[in-house]
């Protein structure tokens, strides 16, 4: 991977608060620690999509490396370290600049369903990045943050979330499908897992 452009901000240090005896202190989080986490956090999303594309037989080196760019780093430096630790304190300025990022992300990026204006369009080989970019996020979200309090598998989410909202073709709908039942299948927990654990102790 090449160089990170890391923005120069005004203030070096961001603020978080935290509670003793019923009084809460700011205490000072410096924009070294929030984009280091950054990138660990990115890279274990990488590396999980990645385990789950091996068990199909690709890589998909170049997932989401403008994450690490210029133009929407920011936004998800400070979403990364919120979702983490739900005690940072995100102004309307953050909020603002992590909207931007996410909507960019999703619309310029094709392993994204918002890059498309009719997924039938979407090829079998950036569906299984797809695919295998869910897998991570719900791993993640099911088992790290503990942020989906549904405990959705793929597969279930596909069918309430996503079937009905989009028109894939019969083939894209039994690709999916037939992938999420081997993912749930042939995934390791404990594998996958020790993918994550860094950033538990960050």
């Amino acid at each position: 991977m090449g160089g990170v452009f890391i923005p120069k901000f005004p203030c070096k240090k961001y603020v978080k608060f935290h509670t003793i005896c019923g009084i809460m202190y700011p205490m000072q989080i410096s924009s070294e620690r929030l984009y280091n986490f950054h990138r660990l956090r990115t890279k274990a999303h990488i590396d999980c999509l990645n385990y789950f594309a091996r068990l199909l037989g690709y890589h998909f080196p170049e997932h989401d490396n403008d994450k690490l760019s210029d133009t929407i780093c920011t936004g998800y430096v400070y979403h990364n370290y919120q979702k983490y630790h739900p005690d940072f304190q995100i102004t309307p300025a953050h909020q603002e600049l992590i909207e931007f990022a996410r909507a960019e992300h999703h619309r310029t990026q094709p392993h994204h369903l918002e890059y498309y204006d009719d997924v039938r369009s979407i090829s079998d080989m950036t569906l299984i990045e797809m695919i295998c970019d869910w897998h991570s996020a719900s791993f993640e979200q099911r088992f790290i943050t503990h942020e989906d309090p549904h405990d959705y598998i793929v597969r279930d989410f596909y069918h309430i979330h996503l079937h009905s909202a989009y028109n894939f073709s019969e083939h894209q709908t039994d690709l999916i499908l037939q992938l999420c039942d081997f993912l749930d299948t042939y995934t390791d927990h404990n594998t996958v897992m020790k993918i994550w654990t860094p950033l538990l102790s960050f």
